[in-house]
């Protein structure tokens, strides 16, 4: 049996020269690895090497948000039309060439993150005591977090959710948490998912006493953090790590779970640090993407030229062109509710085509947001009295009129809102299959075999593992 993999696609950190990878693994390549993780700055440069690599078009900078997944989640229609690049994505024919390639690059440049997070996370304990105060519990807590979010999505990707018949129980991905070239062995859905949470009670555990963006908030001036706390509230601060566990939580959905996942969501909530907006905060383009409500984002200053120029343009409205039509709009935004905050904000018109807005005026990716958290609470509440107390605050500040849930319209609604809520996000998708919907979101379409459009098939190749 095959034991050893090098692991060749390994990336270079965005700090460092694009010539040479840092993390190949050899003896000159873990002595350059050394050398970095001399310094705090070291450590904090190979965060923001991964943060970057995050933000890229082939990860959350497009791919894993607002083009590939959202193809997957069924918004775009131009998407399904003769020729354009996301043709067989919009089919879920994962077999063909562009679309194999696609997958596998997914696949591959996760766990080259990984690859590099593994390789601070296994020298910073013995690095302990060069870091000023704090900083040594900031870069753990934070590595640790960004490795369970990568982790999550690969699974939510590649492996049967835990709706599934007998989905916890299967065979899933690998989850890698030491930097070697040997294969790691294959866990089962509920395997990993009990991985991501540990790492993530480790997180909390870390960033709880030091993080401003944390329980001790009250006692940092936010306004005027410098150095290696600034930007915190962006970043995979404590907030982000315990909204991580209650999407986790809910995706596991073992005993318990629920419980669990309903307490970190209203801790998220209850930190009043990222405010659901009002009509008044929506006063100007800037804030078009309802930033202060993101928990964790991405910055991506490529994003309008990148992005938003090349698939939202009506003028390149070519094989990469994506836009909503009026049909799939409607079942989105239904005409009742156009007052809708985010239809208005987030959707812009032109002629016969309906295309993304939300990104034309910012360059921050949103990946946890303090209104899933809203969402959480309302489907994991104890009683029926208290979801409909956390939805109806929501709805408020999306300038929705009151809706009652019921028993029988809890799961309906919730997946309603969810299309509205992570338009150009990539969550929808992931949505329909914690829930083993079987059927395409948003049209409803029954799907005769839904496992093969919800799994995508592993790649053949520099799989990291061992099956």
């Amino acid at each position: 049996m095959k034991k050893i993999l090098i692991l060749g696609y390994i990336i270079p950190l965005l700090t460092l020269s694009s010539c040479e990878s840092w993390f190949d693994i050899s003896p000159k390549s873990e002595l350059k690895a050394d050398d970095l993780f001399e310094t705090s700055q070291g450590f904090r440069d190979a965060l923001i090497g991964c943060y970057g690599t995050m933000a890229t078009k082939d990860l959350y900078g497009g791919q894993l948000t607002m083009t590939y997944m959202d193809v997957l989640g069924q918004y775009y229609s131009t998407a399904g039309t003769t020729l354009n690049n996301f043709e067989n994505a919009y089919a879920y024919n994962y077999s063909e060439t562009k679309e194999e390639t696609r997958k596998d690059n997914i696949w591959k440049n996760e766990y080259n993150i990984i690859a590099n997070l593994n390789s601070l996370l296994d020298r910073i304990d013995d690095q302990k005591g060069i870091f000023a105060t704090g900083e040594y519990e900031l870069f753990k807590g934070e590595a640790l977090g960004l490795r369970a979010y990568i982790h999550l999505d690969l699974l939510r990707l590649f492996a049967a959710s835990p709706a599934m018949e007998n989905g916890r129980n299967r065979k899933a991905i690998a989850y890698v948490d030491r930097y070697t070239n040997e294969l790691f062995e294959r866990l089962t859905t509920e395997g990993v998912l009990n991985r991501i949470v540990g790492d993530l009670e480790a997180a909390r555990t870390l960033l709880a006493p030091i993080d401003p963006y944390g329980p001790k908030h009250a006692t940092f001036d936010l306004e005027n953090l410098t150095g290696v706390w600034k930007g915190r509230e962006y970043r995979m601060n404590y907030y982000a790590v315990t909204a991580l566990l209650a999407r986790t939580l809910l995706y596991r959905n073992a005993e318990g779970d629920k419980t669990k996942a309903y307490n970190y969501a209203v801790e998220v909530i209850n930190s009043t640090l990222f405010p659901l907006v009002s009509g008044a905060d929506l006063s100007s383009q800037d804030k078009n993407g309802f930033i202060q409500e993101n928990v964790f984002s991405l910055e991506y200053r490529g994003l309008k030229d990148e992005m938003v120029d090349k698939y939202f343009y009506v003028s390149n409205s070519n094989s990469d062109f994506l836009s909503i039509n009026k049909s799939t709009l409607g079942k989105i935004f239904p005409t009742s509710l156009s007052m809708d905050y985010r239809q208005q904000w987030w959707v812009e018109n032109s002629g016969s085509y309906n295309l993304i807005a939300k990104y034309s005026y910012s360059e921050r990716v949103p990946l946890l947001k303090v209104s899933e958290m809203f969402l959480i609470a309302t489907e994991t509440a104890p009683t029926l009295g208290d979801a409909n107390d956390y939805f109806y605050q929501l709805q408020y500040h999306r300038g929705l009129p009151e809706t009652e849930l019921t028993a029988e319209n809890l799961q309906e609604t919730l997946l309603s809102e969810y299309a509205k809520e992570f338009l150009g996000e990539g969550q929808l998708f992931y949505a329909y299959k914690r829930m083993a919907i079987q059927k395409k979101p948003i049209l409803k379409t029954a799907l005769s075999d839904y496992e093969s459009v919800y799994i995508l098939p592993l790649p053949t190749e520099n799989t990291y593992f061992i099956d």
